[in-house]
């Protein structure tokens, strides 16, 4: 607020021989002009006659009001920078650029950069003779450690030891008044909201758009106000813990599931040690059958819960409860086939690296050793046991002989047959046979689901 000289108060014209006009600040509390009386000496003290030179005092105002959430103090002193009136009182200063100001504005916070640099920089260089020259390494390391003190004063300790060791202990406290100053002049704009912009300063902001955007769309403004500073902080905090509870649910569900595997291995070892008991009832009930039929019935029935046994046991000795590996499982138990049969190496058996879900195994398993079985009877070895997939997810087993196959009437009402019939239709299965000079083979195609 520029007054003409005779409506000026004494008041008034003292604030207007230091800064050319009259600001608005100086003139926001009419109820009490006292205090602002009193702001003014606080002003003078701090600010206006202190030994630090005025440019980088005005430099410095400028670059801390960008964290004010109001943004009075930052568009105004800007305004003293470039020319709209005198920078830090002082009529003597050289106005800077808009360019200059701008470069200012611009200049990253030290959260945004390597803070640590800047305070090892000002640790181990000497103590400074003078005050450094605008736009130099050194101004920007001060104001670095200075923005760190200012915006969080209990957190920035070492700033504090590396702005005191570089200053020397007399400018540093000189800087600490400017900067207690630049804090009270802020709490003031933020409890005084209708504190108007001068005219100048809005001529100024409309004839330099670019100016007016860096002033007024800073993203650090509210830096400091600490109802902003606490929300995020509380939020952090607030995703830290949930993060905290995520991985402890984490934690537990995986030892959840490790207890579970765990004791799904120890439920199929215990099943197939029941299942091989009742194998080695029935074997030991043969001899003492004096039926062929029915001690045959019971070598094929001890055969079958000893197939089913062998899934059990590949359920708790694999890495993987949900799935059986048909290569070592079939292998398996077509030589337990062969050995009881008295053909040990008659059977061979030809299986990739082939998965399959645990619960198609105990079919597999039981159509095989029926198939397999039958040969050995029937025929005799060799048998040859092939399983292959192919791309369009089905997997076909192939069970052969050097036989001829039975004969064309011949009805198949066995156990054996009923068994198999029955599981290839509760797999899916699609059966066909094949009768050739090299022999007779049974080939089922499956579809496998599709992994989850």
């Amino acid at each position: 607020m520029v007054l003409s000289p005779p409506k000026l108060s004494a008041f008034q014209r003292d604030v207007a021989s230091r800064f050319g006009l009259v600001p608005n600040f100086f003139s926001s509390a009419p109820d009490a002009p006292e205090i602002i009386e009193r702001l003014w000496v606080f002003a003078k003290a701090a600010y206006l006659d202190s030994p630090i030179p005025a440019l980088f005092k005005e430099r410095l105002f400028v670059y801390l009001s960008r964290f004010c959430e109001v943004r009075y103090c930052i568009v105004r002193h800007c305004a003293f920078l470039v020319g709209y009136g005198h920078s830090s009182g002082d009529p003597t200063t050289p106005a800077q650029s808009i360019e200059q100001a701008i470069r200012l504005l611009r200049v990253p916070p030290p959260w945004q950069r390597n803070s640590d640099a800047v305070l090892d920089a000002l640790e181990t260089g000497p103590t400074m003779a003078g005050w450094p020259a605008p736009e130099t390494d050194l101004e920007d390391h001060l104001f670095s450690a200075a923005t760190l003190l200012f915006v969080e004063p209990r957190r920035s300790e070492r700033a504090g030891r590396a702005l005191r060791h570089a200053l020397g202990g007399r400018r540093f406290e000189h800087l600490l008044g400017l900067l207690a100053f630049i804090r009270t002049a802020h709490y003031w704009t933020v409890t005084h909201p209708d504190l108007l912009l001068e005219e100048d300063v809005q001529a100024l902001l409309s004839a330099n758009e670019e100016l007016a955007r860096v002033l007024l769309q800073d993203p650090e403004a509210a830096r400091c106000d600490m109802g902003v500073r606490l929300f995020s902080e509380l939020e952090d905090l607030r995703a830290l813990n949930e993060r905290r509870e995520l991985e402890k649910t984490q934690r537990e569900l995986e030892v959840q599931l490790e207890q579970k595997d765990i004791l799904l291995k120890e439920v199929n070892h215990r099943v197939k040690n029941s299942l091989q008991i009742v194998s080695s009832i029935l074997q030991m009930q043969v001899p003492h059958t004096q039926n062929t039929e029915a001690a045959d019935a019971m070598r094929s029935a001890s055969a079958r819960v000893l197939a089913i046994a062998a899934v059990h046991e590949r359920l708790y000795t694999g890495s993987d409860v949900r799935i059986v590996a048909l290569n070592a499982f079939l292998g398996d138990l077509c030589k337990d086939i062969g050995r009881a049969s008295g053909c040990p190496e008659g059977i061979a058996v030809d299986v990739g690296d082939i998965d399959v879900p645990t619960d198609m195994a105990i079919p597999l398993a039981l159509i095989v050793n029926e198939l397999v079985t039958n040969v050995v009877r029937h025929v005799g070895p060799p048998c040859h046991v092939a399983i292959r997939t192919d791309l369009q997810g089905e997997l076909t087993i192939s069970v052969s002989d050097t036989g001829h196959g039975p004969s064309g009437d011949a009805q198949r009402t066995g156990m054996g047959s009923r068994i198999v019939q029955v599981l290839t239709n509760q797999l899916g299965a699609r059966v066909a046979t094949k009768r050739g000079a090299d022999g007779y083979s049974v080939e089922m195609t499956i579809p496998v689901p599709a992994k989850q």
